[in-house]
């Protein structure tokens, strides 16, 4: 009878920690579906501890696409490995194929890890079996996420990855010691981007006011709002404003065929001359064939926010957009922000006075955009001069220039070469 009674106790307890574990997979299943990977990574995390092979089998995922985490074909293989063990149907096809990108090194340092794995380890966390060099990716991934510029997620500690670090710990009210270490990935696996201070002398969302909001879904450009094509071709799809400028390659390095003299390409001649700077020798540098230019009125304050979301689909490509001064962008006053496509700098953000030209900020690493699908774009400016642009959350400029103190009188795009497409726009002040 005891015996019985034994049996049925530890059957209960066998069946209450499945369910549990379920519980806990359904609800990061959850997370995942909803793409707040952080979250979910944490409740994989618990019930793979316990060994649930439906959450192992989804770590496995989750670090071999880098979603939540730094992109782990180690970690991935690890617990691809382990739930194959415990009779995942998709588990060991998926290690198998991971294994196939990954170096012997790697793969024997995976198994290792999976031999060494322990159910009902009491962290959460795999940051303890980190190597220094992946502490230092992960943190570099997190700090891009936040919108702190730590630089390529190589594993290398250097001044942009450092710098970032102190910037981060002094907008969290931490002690600063610019180090990668257990306890900051921890914390930054935990930060939302909602969590991080606002620099100062950023205006309040409630102060705000509207002054352009465009998606483009009446299929028309010409009206509410009513957008100006000084040159090029503008046509709307169902994503939204599109331009295609095609480009051809060049023999020699000859300027990019802008004539400052009509007033209606000085905008333009404001890329033209940054991209001339950008070639550095290379006689093979792409030359415009016909460029694009369109703006549209909305008169804001010298202090505002633009945001929108913008699509590539070409390398190399390049692409200015920005706020003018007077009746029309032909006037040459403004503030431009730069995209290169394929290029480094990747973001130039300039000032513009009387078609005088200086740079005001630029982003020297990569930003490759060209994977058909928009991207987010802020660009704020607070009453004292200090802008900040994000792409995708991820801070890549910071600047201050009172060069120019009045209001502005709208909004121009000029597509110098390639394939973009404007999803929609907000404009407030």
């Amino acid at each position: 009878m005891t015996v019985i009674t034994k049996t049925l106790a530890l059957s209960f307890l066998v069946v209450g920690a499945v369910g549990l574990a379920s519980a806990d997979y359904n609800d990061a299943m959850s997370y995942f579906e909803q793409q707040e990977y952080h979250q979910a990574l944490q409740e994989f995390r618990e019930a793979a501890q316990r060994g649930d092979a439906d959450a192992q089998y989804m770590l496995g995922r989750m670090h071999a696409a880098g979603n939540g985490t730094t992109q782990n074909f180690v970690q991935a293989h690890k617990w691809y490995n382990l739930a194959a063990s415990r009779g995942h149907r998709h588990a060991a096809e998926a290690r198998d194929a991971l294994a196939e990108r990954m170096t012997p090194a790697q793969i024997a340092e995976a198994q290792q890890a999976a031999r060494g794995w322990q159910p009902g380890a009491t962290s959460s966390s795999d940051t303890d079996t980190l190597s220094e060099r992946e502490r230092v990716a992960v943190v570099q991934r997190e700090l891009n996420r936040l919108g702190y510029d730590a630089g390529p997620v190589d594993g290398v500690m250097g001044d942009r990855t450092r710098s970032a670090i102190y910037q981060y710990q002094a907008d969290m009210g931490i002690a600063g010691d610019g180090r990668a270490s257990a306890d900051l990935v921890e914390r930054l696996r935990q930060t939302d981007p909602e969590q991080v201070a606002a620099p100062s002398g950023s205006q309040s969302a409630s102060s705000s006011r509207v002054v352009l909001r465009d998606d483009f879904s009446d299929g028309d450009y010409r009206r509410t709002p009513s957008w100006t094509v000084l040159s090029g071709d503008f046509d709307v799809n169902a994503n939204g404003l599109r331009s295609v400028v095609t480009t051809q390659q060049a023999g020699n390095r000859t300027p990019s065929g802008l004539n400052s003299d009509r007033p209606e390409e000085v905008g333009l001649a404001v890329l033209g001359m940054i991209l001339e700077q950008r070639r550095n020798g290379d006689n093979e540098a792409a030359t415009r064939v016909e460029p694009a230019q369109i703006f549209v009125n909305a008169p804001v304050d010298n202090a505002f926010r633009v945001e929108l979301e913008l699509a590539s689909s070409q390398t190399p490509g390049s692409l200015s957009l920005g706020v003018f001064q007077g009746n029309r962008p032909t006037n040459g006053t403004g503030y431009h922000l730069v995209y290169s496509a394929g290029s480094q700098p990747a973001l130039t953000l300039v000032r513009q006075i009387a078609g005088n030209t200086e740079t005001v900020a630029r982003h020297d690493g990569r930003l490759e955009l060209e994977d058909n699908r928009f991207h987010r774009l802020v660009w704020t400016r607070d009453e004292n001069g200090h802008m900040e642009i994000r792409v995708d959350d991820r801070r890549l400029l910071r600047a201050q220039d009172n060069g120019l103190r009045d209001p502005f009188q709208g909004f121009v795009l000029a597509n110098q070469g390639g394939d973009f497409t404007l999803g929609r726009i907000r404009i407030e002040e």
